[in-house]
């Protein structure tokens, strides 16, 4: 909430007067935003799922999936499976029958243990013969053998499919111009509905069924595979998309599931709330459409192989096989892509879990938007085409037309998305910069670039860097020349925008940084009972403002030059130097700042962002070059 000329005062600052009264009234006026913001996304959601406005706000994905499924249930007639924390329930099963049992057998035997069981347990064997199949099988999720934490779920289901750009694509440090991304719109929650995944209609084949899908799982237990009635095979030659592991069979059932139904009701809302931001004209109403699209979004996203595989968390719908069933067609479809696509000899970069990344271009040229925003003159360059975009976008859509056929699901989307260029680093990290509205644009992802912890200096100086990098290398030939070009202009530029950094050219609210404050009491001491850092610096401000610390507060701080009064030893190590960290408001003289903190910071920002160790530019020769 944007509130201009927002003011901002310690508890020994309020007065009765007229910047009191102003800090009050911005005060509201900041609530009654956030207030309206949350309902603008809270009530749509309420309406859409039918799920009590109240209950809504303190449920998660998994209870919100739940209440929807339990609604649809109602009105088929369908049982639905108790709320249980499958891993502990499995390792008190594992406990009461160590061999692992039929659902009857269960039931008889637990009457006869009834002291040594749980209440949660009771809950799920009340259902009897309807009780959830991992009943018979906790040998599965839980494992007995564990050394560690990491080790206690004894099957290993995979994730998304990946093409790393620094491992796998070699892409990284590279700009890339005209980037196409043949992106399957929401891949979890279409593949959920074209398979018909759910709790209650996916179960495990039998010896003597015939599966209707084959899931792959990287790691099961020996005696599972070996003892319990189900069909599974080795990875056939074919499935390329999988290394390890077995294919394990599924029987779907027909009949659609309350979880897809759900998802339908879903995906309908947000094809229609699609269709008016297109339609609306109006700005503000077009701004809350958006809003409420993005509520709505992040629910579907939530209610497909999450609630399904998420053993330690209270639900009534894990189903390992329906959740592996979602990942293994997502891994086939990426990789049947990636496998045209290469065909027609167009360059991969980077892949993820929804995505295939296709670089057309190593001119800047061809995007002439982008080289208008950076205010160069580089004309279209036909020979720097590495793929015409026309034909990658024909790939992408051929690929689409054949998942549609597969699949037998219309509504599946494998469409093309447009980038004027890109940077990678590594896995999850990534630059994209585009032209809006002939100005620049440039947007972080990955922890790599997570700047929420740093001043909004270092972002800032971030972007001029990679400015400055794409004007530099508007235009290459050799991939590896570009990338040792490109880590060369980073450190340069780096280097030059920290020697011009000045405290007569910066913003200081660019250089705040801003952290709650408890009182000193409430910091746990260390094992020698000292007060922590964050206890000195508690001490510290109270003597500062001249008055006691009784609530967690907000402070905005700057780094200055002397430490806060009263702190012995003071210490500047660490990405936040506590003990020289000032309230804004108390900074009399500029020069207090200690500015060289900040040079330090964006330097090491930059340096840990594209996994930088040196940021010198002269180049290590061998001893004979020297000669």
């Amino acid at each position: 909430i944007h509130i201009e000329g927002r003011v901002r005062l310690l508890p020994s600052q309020i007065k009765i007067d007229e910047r009191t009264l102003l800090y009050n009234r911005h005060d509201v006026m900041e609530q009654c935003g956030v207030t309206l913001h949350l309902l603008e996304q809270a009530l749509p959601l309420a309406f859409t799922t039918c799920m009590p406005f109240e209950l809504l706000l303190e449920s998660g994905a998994v209870g919100m999936w739940d209440h929807m499924a339990m609604i649809r249930a109602t009105r088929k007639k369908k049982i639905i499976p108790p709320i249980a924390r499958v891993l502990p329930l499995s390792k008190s099963l594992l406990g009461l029958f160590p061999e692992g049992i039929k659902k009857r057998e269960i039931v008889s035997e637990a009457k006869k243990k009834k002291a040594q069981i749980s209440k949660d347990l009771i809950r799920v064997l009340k259902y009897g013969e309807e009780m959830p199949d991992w009943v018979e099988y906790p040998m599965v999720i839980y494992n007995r053998f564990a050394r560690d934490s990491d080790e206690i779920l004894n099957y290993h289901m995979p994730g998304g499919m990946t093409i790393k750009p620094d491992k796998d694509a070699n892409s990284h440090l590279i700009p890339w111009y005209y980037v196409i991304v043949a992106d399957v719109g929401a891949m979890y929650p279409t593949i959920l509905k074209a398979l018909n995944i759910g709790a209650d209609v996916v179960k495990l084949a039998k010896k003597e069924e015939k599966p209707d899908a084959w899931v792959w799982l990287k790691r099961l237990p020996k005696e599972f595979l070996d003892h319990y009635d189900v069909v599974w095979r080795e990875i056939g030659e074919d499935e390329d998309f999988a290394d390890v592991g077995v294919m394990v069979g599924i029987k779907i059932d027909r009949r659609s599931g309350v979880v897809n139904s759900a998802m339908t009701g879903i995906m309908n809302v947000i094809a229609k709330i699609k269709r008016e931001v297109k339609t609306e004209r109006d700005a503000e109403k077009r701004k809350r459409l958006k809003m409420i699209y993005q509520s709505i979004k992040g629910a579907r996203n939530a209610g497909t192989h999450g609630i399904l595989s998420a053993p330690t968390v209270s639900g009534r719908q894990f189903n390992l096989w329906g959740a592996a069933a979602i990942t293994t067609k997502g891994q086939e479809i990426l990789s049947d892509t990636l496998r045209r696509l290469k065909e027609k000899n167009i360059r991969i970069v980077y892949g993820d879990t929804d995505g295939i990344y296709m670089a057309c271009s190593k001119s800047i040229g061809n995007v002439p938007e982008l080289s208008e925003a950076l205010g160069l003159s580089e004309k279209p360059d036909e020979r720097a085409w590495i793929t015409k975009p026309d034909l990658a976008i024909e790939a992408v859509n051929e690929c689409n037309s054949i998942w549609q056929k597969r699949l037998n699901y219309h509504d599946f989307e494998l469409e093309p998305e447009k980038h004027d260029a890109m940077m990678f680093v590594k896995h999850k990290n990534y630059l994209i910069f585009d032209a809006r509205d002939n100005k620049f644009e440039m947007i972080t992802k990955g922890n790599n670039f997570r700047g929420s912890e740093k001043a909004n200096i270092a972002k800032k100086a971030l972007e001029e860097i990679m400015k400055e990098v794409l004007k530099e290398n508007h235009r290459w030939d050799d991939e590896s020349e570009a990338r040792r070009r490109v880590k060369s202009t980073i450190k340069e530029k780096t280097k030059e925008i920290v020697r011009k950094l000045d405290l007569s050219n910066v913003d200081i609210e660019d250089l705040t940084l801003v952290q709650s404050v408890q009182p000193a009491k409430r910091y746990q001491k260390t094992k020698d009972g000292n007060m922590t850092t964050y206890g000195r610096r508690a001490e510290a401000l109270e003597k500062l403002i001249g008055q006691r610390i009784k609530s967690r507060v907000k402070f905005k701080f700057v780094v200055t030059k002397k430490p806060l009064p009263g702190i012995k030893n003071p210490s500047k190590s660490g990405v936040k130097p506590i003990d020289y960290m000032y309230p804004i408001e108390f900074i009399k003289d500029l020069n207090e700042i200690d500015l060289e903190w900040y040079k330090r910071m964006i330097e090491n920002y930059i340096k840990g962002a594209f996994g930088i160790f040196d940021l010198s530019t002269t180049q290590q020769t061998g001893l004979d070059a020297w000669m």
